[in-house]
């Protein structure tokens, strides 16, 4: 902190306004956290989609929950699935078809992803929230696997997200 004694009444006042307004400016960001956004994310089950990897001897393809982040008037969802083979992987195309019915709106997101084990695949979808809406939205999942020699599409499975 600044010594304001030897300072001219209206020097000091700056300094100290200063002062107030940056201690202000920090006690803010503490309370409020930098770059929160309206809500946490949030996780929702699916059904039981089902699907054989391509590579056969690989774990299934089974993925079992959308994760849901909404940040900056933009919808964030992710479907992971696990992967453990240890190889080249496999390619993995998704369509993620979703219902807002409190709005009537509706769409489809595309995915495409390698994965490469033993790291976990994560479809990863993105769409502003004016797009799809708040409340309640009812999801589909189709996907489609694949390797070099042949694609094994996986069973479709659904469920019900909330958007904020």
């Amino acid at each position: 902190m600044t010594d304001t004694t030897d300072m001219a009444p209206t020097t000091r006042t700056r300094v100290c306004a200063a002062t107030v307004a940056v201690l202000g400016a920090a006690g803010l960001v503490v309370a409020t956290g930098p770059g929160q956004a309206r809500a946490a994310s949030a996780e929702y089950p699916i059904s039981t989609c089902f699907g054989l990897s391509p590579n056969i001897v690989d774990f299934p393809y089974i993925p079992r929950r959308v994760i849901v982040s909404d940040y900056a008037g933009t919808t964030y969802l992710a479907v992971d699935y696990t992967s453990y083979w240890i190889g080249v992987g496999y390619d993995s195309d998704a369509r993620l078809d979703w219902h807002n019915p409190r709005t009537g709106k509706r769409g489809s997101l595309t995915s495409h992803n390698h994965v490469r084990p033993p790291y976990q695949g994560v479809h990863n979808f993105t769409i502003p929230t004016k797009t799809i809406g708040t409340g309640q939205v009812r999801v589909t999942l189709n996907t489609v696997n694949r390797n070099a020699l042949w694609s094994i599409p996986a069973t479709s499975c659904g469920g019900t997200i909330t958007v904020r």
